[in-house]
């Protein structure tokens, strides 16, 4: 046995906290109390690195329409709360807006409106103007405030005598460099979800489908990549991408990059499929498509006649469709789903199937388990209409009528099931499967 190896309850020193032991009679110095500051905060980091690394709630950003501005555009982040990876806390106690332009004094040459200047970044990221993909983070920021009273000295001899340090934030616009989205055509109705896409890592996901011994990468997706490079440190925590081109800011798509926190996962090699990692990213796929979603209603001027596929060529394993229904605004069933095989097959005498609302919860926790749907696969999604929000639709009730649908590789839940629902709200059995009726 080796004369290094540790011995059974030998105590480790390395690595260990250290806090200042105060006794009476002990001479004391600054640097002491600066030495108990940082044990207090090197255990908080502890706590943060276990939590994980994310956002706890709250730092939606979305155009702040009050003072937004084509050239100029404002960002509104909420209140709220993020841990970035060296587990610091990051509290954003207001609603702030948040320019994306930054008037600064560029040395010796004379004031200048710079488009994402940069700000002295903790990384190697960098705000170039003119258009691009950019990605928004929260980072600790360090200042100090006001002055501290001195004993007998002369205060304008005294040196650093601040009165406190704040420990505060800062928001951050980094720019995604062209090469890694230049498969992508920026100008294609498609850009927004392929680029989504990327962030979750698609690539890595395929491979694993193809090899799934060897290809377990723990790193992977377009932050990975910035991480690598070090355009994204480890005290970024990534908030929202942002396409902005010369005639202004494009969209803001929050969860292709946001998560919730995320713990350290204890599994290593074998382990692609039970990572917690891969139910987070299809829970932020999924909050990603409802956003798309929500823009695109916002901005089609016909939204019953629009086909997703033009939009989108993935789809999250389990979504939501708010459909018309005048006065309220809504896509059209058959059209949203044109050209995207489904089941039942429309036209083929079977209406879409009901399903009990208090199935959908399950329905998603199964769906988010499974791979992201490739609409160029032609393989069929199922399509639901929650039965109480039909019935209330029929009744007449202000109801916003919808449907929902997940990957194919689910269970089918349209069975007949007696006594569970009203006979023109559920569904019957056939010789060729369950309908509705």
């Amino acid at each position: 046995m080796s004369g290094d190896a540790l011995q059974l309850e030998e105590p480790l020193k390395e690595g260990g906290i250290r806090s200042v032991n105060f006794f009476n009679g002990r001479l004391l110095a600054s640097k002491d109390l600066s030495r108990e500051q940082q044990a207090r905060r090197d255990s908080d980091a502890r706590l943060g690195l276990a939590l994980g690394d994310g956002v706890a709630f709250g730092l939606e950003a979305a155009r702040d329409l009050d003072l937004d501005a084509p050239l100029a555009p404002v960002l509104r982040v909420k209140a709220g709360l993020a841990i970035n990876r060296a587990g610091q806390t990051l509290r954003l106690g207001l609603d702030t807006s948040v320019a994306l332009t930054r008037r600064f004094d560029a040395g010796a040459s004379a004031p200048c409106d710079c488009v994402f200047a940069n700000c002295q970044p903790l990384g190697d990221g960098t705000y170039v103007a003119g258009a691009g993909v950019y990605v928004l983070t929260i980072a600790p920021a360090q200042m100090s405030e006001g002055r501290a009273p001195t004993n007998g000295l002369d205060p304008g001899q005294v040196r650093c005598n601040t009165d406190v340090t704040v420990e505060g934030l800062q928001f951050r616009l980094l720019a995604v460099s062209p090469q890694r989205y230049a498969d992508l055509d920026i100008g294609a109705a498609q850009f927004r979800n392929r680029l989504a896409y990327k962030c979750f890592g698609l690539d890595a996901r395929e491979a694993f489908v193809r090899d799934p011994w060897r290809s377990d990468p723990s790193a992977y997706g377009l932050m990975d990549d910035l991480r690598a490079t070090g355009t994204l440190s480890s005290l970024d925590v990534p908030l929202a991408l942002v396409f902005w081109t010369a005639s202004g800011l494009k969209f803001v798509d929050l969860w292709s990059v946001r998560r919730r926190l995320m713990a350290p996962d204890a599994q290593s090699a074998g382990a692609f499929v039970g990572r917690d990692r891969r139910l987070v990213e299809a829970e932020a796929m999924c909050a990603q498509f409802q956003q798309h979603l929500s823009d695109l209603l916002a901005a089609s001027a016909t939204p019953a006649s629009l086909q997703i596929r033009d939009h989108c060529r993935y789809l999250p394993p389990f979504g939501m469709v708010p459909l018309q229904s005048a006065p309220l605004r809504g896509f059209g069933d058959a059209a949203f789903f044109s050209g995207v095989p489904r089941r039942p097959v429309p036209g083929s005498g079977q209406a879409t199937p009901f399903i009990d609302a208090r199935q959908l919860g399950a329905l998603r926790m199964t769906a988010l388990g499974l791979a992201p749907i490739d609409v160029t696969a032609q393989e069929f999604i199922r399509v639901y209409r929650p039965s109480q929000n039909a019935q209330a639709d029929a009744a007449g009730q202000p109801t916003q009528p919808v449907l929902a649908f997940a990957s194919g590789l689910t269970p089918e839940l349209a069975v007949a099931r007696f006594d569970m629902a009203r006979a023109d709200f559920s569904n019957f059995a056939s010789c060729c499967g369950s309908s509705s009726s």
